[in-house]
C-alpha cells in the first residue's frame, strides 16, 4: 500500500510540473509574439518620426542643406531597391504634410532617378514594345503623379522636364500626367513632342499627346488642336473633332472677349467633323444577319447597319484590325445560316466600303492565332479583293483562345488605332483563361499603349458579355450584343 501511494503521489508531482511546464511555455511564446509585435509597430514609428517629425520643415528653405532624415529619403528614392522605394512613395502619398515639408528633397531625387532611367540603346528597342525593353518602374510613374498633384511650380517643372526624357514611355507617362493634372504650363512642353521622330512612329505617342492637350484648358492649347485636326486623320481627329466641340469660356480663364472672338474665328458649321473611311451609301438588310441587341452607336440614331458602321460601331480610325473568332461553337445557327457565315459576311461587307485612304488586317483565331497579313495594308481595290477572298475561306476550328489573340493584337503594329474583337464564347485555351486575369494583362499592358478594343459579343452568355463590355469599357471602346 505505501508503494501504491507513493507511486500515485509521485505521479501527480509530474503532471503537475508537465501543466506548469506547458503553461510557462505558452507565456513565453506570448512574451516573444508581443515583443515581435511592438518590434514591427516601432520600425514604422521611427520612420515616421524620422522622415516627419526628425526635423523641421524644409519647403521654400535654402536648398543643400539636408537633415540625415532627408538624405535617407533621397537614397531610397534614387537607390536600386524598387521594393523600397515603392514604400517610401507609399509614405508620402499618405501623409501630404510630409511631402510638403521634403518637396525639396523628393523634387531632386526625382530628377536624379530620371536620369539614372537613360532609354535603351539597343537598336532591336527601336520598336515600342521590344519584348527584351527595360521596362519603366512603377515608382517612376507614382512619383511624376504625385508631383503632378501638387500645387508647387517646381514639382510641376520636373513633369514638364519629363516629357522630353529619351524614353518615349517616359515621356507618355508624363504627358499623361500633364493632363490629368491640368498643367497647363505644360502646353509648350507638349508641343515640343510634336518633333519627336515618335510622334511619327507610333500612334501611342500621338494619342498621349492629342489627351494630353485636350485635357488642359488654356487658348494655347485649344489653338494647337485645331493645328493638329488639319494634320492628323483617322481616330484622333475624331478625338479632337469631339473636344473642339466643347470649348467653352473655362478655355480662357473666364475671359468673355477672348471666348467671343474664338467663336467668331471657329463658328461651329465651319468646324471639321469627324471623318468615316468608308462609303455612305447604305446597303439593305440581307437575310440572317445578326440582329443588335444593344443601343445604337451615337452618331446612328438607329440600329440599322450601313457601311459606315460595323455592328453599329462607327469606323472613325483610319488604321483597323478585324478579329474574328472562328472556334468550334461559332456552328452555332443564327437564323438562316451560321454565326461564322454571318460574321464573314459582316466583314466583307464593311471591307468592301473602306475607303482607300484606310490601312486593315484581319486576324483569326481558334487553338492558334492565324494573320492575314503581318502589316497594314492600304485598301486599294487589289487588297480588298485579296482580304475578301481570305475571308471567304476562313473554316470553323477548335478551342477559344482569346488572351492570345488579344495579345497579338497589342503587338501588331505600332500605327494601329483600333482593334475590332468579335466573339461567342469565353476563352477555353491559352496562356491565360480567367477573363478577369486576361483583363489585367491585356489592360495594363494597353495602358502604354493607347489601343481602342471593341468588342462585339455573338450570343454570349451574361459572364463573358461582361468581360466583353469591360474590355471595351476599359479601354476606350464600345461593347455591341448580338445573336
Amino acid at each position: 500500500m505505501k508503494e501504491m501511494f507513493f507511486y500515485h503521489r509521485r505521479d501527480i508531482s509530474l503532471e503537475s510540473m508537465g501543466t506548469l511546464s506547458r503553461s510557462s511555455t505558452d507565456r513565453l511564446h506570448c512574451v516573444l509574439w508581443g515583443i515581435w509585435v511592438m518590434g514591427k509597430w516601432f520600425v514604422m514609428a521611427s520612420f515616421v518620426l524620422a522622415f516627419g517629425w526628425g526635423h523641421a520643415p524644409t519647403h521654400g528653405a535654402e536648398k543643400g542643406i539636408q537633415t540625415a532624415a532627408q538624405r535617407r529619403m533621397s537614397r531610397l528614392i534614387t537607390g536600386r531597391s524598387e521594393p523600397a522605394r515603392l514604400k517610401t512613395v507609399a509614405m508620402l502619398r499618405i501623409q501630404p504634410d510630409l511631402l510638403h515639408q521634403n518637396l525639396d528633397v523628393v523634387v531632386d531625387a526625382t530628377r536624379e532617378l530620371l536620369q539614372q532611367h537613360g532609354a535603351d540603346e539597343d537598336e532591336d528597342n527601336d520598336r515600342m514594345f521590344a519584348a527584351d525593353r527595360v521596362p519603366v518602374p512603377e515608382s517612376i510613374l507614382q512619383l511624376l503623379s504625385m508631383l503632378g498633384g501638387s500645387l508647387s511650380p517646381d514639382a510641376h517643372a520636373v513633369v514638364i522636364e519629363a516629357m522630353g526624357h529619351s524614353d518615349d514611355r517616359i515621356s507618355m507617362i508624363a504627358m499623361d500626367v500633364a493632363g490629368q493634372c491640368e498643367i497647363n504650363a505644360a502646353v509648350e512642353g507638349l508641343q515640343d513632342q510634336i518633333m519627336r521622330s515618335e510622334f511619327e512612329k507610333q500612334y501611342a505617342y500621338r494619342f498621349a499627346l492629342v489627351r494630353a492637350m485636350a485635357q488642359l484648358h488654356c487658348p494655347r492649347s485649344v489653338e494647337l488642336l485645331h493645328k493638329l485636326q488639319k494634320q492628323l486623320q483617322g481616330q484622333l481627329r475624331h478625338e479632337i473633332a469631339n473636344r473642339l466641340e466643347k470649348v467653352d469660356l473655362r478655355d480662357f480663364g473666364g475671359d468673355r472677349e477672348a471666348y467671343a472672338n474664338y467663336c467668331k474665328e471657329h463658328p461651329a458649321e465651319s468646324m471639321i467633323r469627324p471623318v468615316s473611311f468608308v462609303a455612305e451609301e447604305v446597303e439593305p438588310e440581307v437575310p440572317g444577319r445578326l440582329t443588335l441587341q444593344d443601343v445604337a452607336s451615337e452618331s446612328t440614331g438607329g440600329l440599322k447597319l450601313s457601311k459606315s458602321h460595323y455592328y453599329g460601331i462607327d469606323l472613325n480610325a483610319g488604321r483597323m484590325l478585324f478579329v474574328i473568332d472562328r472556334s468550334g461553337s461559332m456552328k452555332n445557327v443564327a437564323r438562316y445560316e451560321t454565326r461564322l457565315q454571318s460574321a464573314k459576311r459582316e466583314l466583307i461587307r464593311v471591307i468592301e466600303g473602306l475607303s482607300p485612304d484606310a490601312e486593315f488586317s484581319i486576324m483569326l483565331f481558334d487553338t492558334y492565332v492565324q494573320t492575314w497579313k503581318k502589316d497594314l495594308l492600304p485598301a486599294t481595290d487589289d487588297n480588298k479583293r485579296q482580304a475578301i477572298a481570305f475571308v471567304e475561306r476562313i473554316a470553323l476550328g477548335d478551342k477559344t483562345n482569346t488572351h492570345g489573340v488579344l495579345s497579338d493584337a497589342l503587338g501588331f503594329h505600332d500605327q494601329l488605332e483600333v482593334v475590332f474583337v468579335l466573339t461567342d464564347g469565353q476563352p477555353t485555351f491559352g496562356k491565360v483563361m480567367r477573363p478577369d486575369a486576361i483583363l489585367q494583362d491585356i489592360v495594363g499592358r494597353n495602358r502604354m499603349r493607347h489601343l481602342k478594343f471593341h468588342a462585339i459579343g455573338v450570343g454570349v452568355s451574361p459572364m463573358t458579355g461582361e468581360f466583353l463590355k469591360t474590355l471595351a469599357e476599359r479601354t476606350g471602346g464600345e461593347f455591341r450584343e448580338v445573336e
